[in-house]
């Protein structure tokens, strides 16, 4: 148990390399049905999980493909089921619930100085355990239209960006910090893919329904709705 604390936690800290969210991407293995509507009772991997882990585990310098510490990789469903030693039915029993929820900073991961991950992802994931840990994905029927901060960017960028962007250069840890990036243009740019900016997430994009959010939000003044 410990060697697996001890690769779980990262050692360093660099600029973040998360990929897409995406249902059916290869973090799922591609042949996962994303038909369904997504129910409130279900905890979907692609939709849930995989940007959490992604978000905060697999980076450059710790469990990403590229750097593999230890040989730990939490980067796709096959690799997190294993390294992550998870047990269907049995959060109590898999390493990973354990690592996040350990109350020594020595033994926790994510690492100081990164916080530890907030209270509603350790549910989700526990959830998920609970429910099978299932490879599985929704249809989250994204709308456009609906761009508060409320019900939506806080939402997408607590899964996919936080886990990078609570510490370092970019921070997007609170609507301030946030809205700061989105007036200047650096938000979209980055979102886009422009020229001259760091693609996020690094390695892959949002959906195109979750940017056009961004840039309605955006062009409605970023308010705090």
């Amino acid at each position: 148990m410990q060697r697996f604390y001890f690769v779980l936690i990262c050692v360093l800290v660099v600029a973040c390399e998360h990929k897409p969210v995406v249902p059916g991407d290869k973090g799922t293995g591609g042949n996962v049905d994303t038909s369904a509507i997504c129910s409130p009772d279900t905890v979907y991997f692609a939709n849930d999980i995989l940007p959490l882990i992604i978000s905060n585990c697999a980076m450059p310098g710790c469990h990403d493909a590229a750097s593999h510490q230890d040989d730990i990789v939490l980067d796709n469903y096959s690799n997190i089921m294993s390294n992550g030693e998870i047990r269907p039915g049995r959060p109590d029993n898999s390493k990973l619930y354990e690592v996040i929820t350990d109350n020594d900073p020595d033994n926790r991961m994510p690492p100081p100085p990164k916080s530890a991950l907030p209270q509603d992802a350790i549910d989700k994931i526990a959830k998920w355990i609970q429910q099978g840990a299932k490879n599985n994905a929704c249809n989250s029927g994204c709308d456009s239209a609906k761009a508060s901060w409320t019900n939506d960017i806080s939402k997408i960028i607590s899964t996919s960006c936080l886990g990078c962007h609570s510490s370092g250069n970019v921070l997007l840890n609170s609507y301030d910090a946030v809205k700061t990036v989105a007036l200047n243009g650096r938000l979209m740019g980055s979102l886009n893919h422009m020229p001259g900016y760091l693609p996020m997430p690094q390695g892959g994009s949002l959906s195109v329904c979750d940017i056009n959010r961004f840039q309605k939000w955006v062009n409605n003044g970023a308010k705090q709705d």
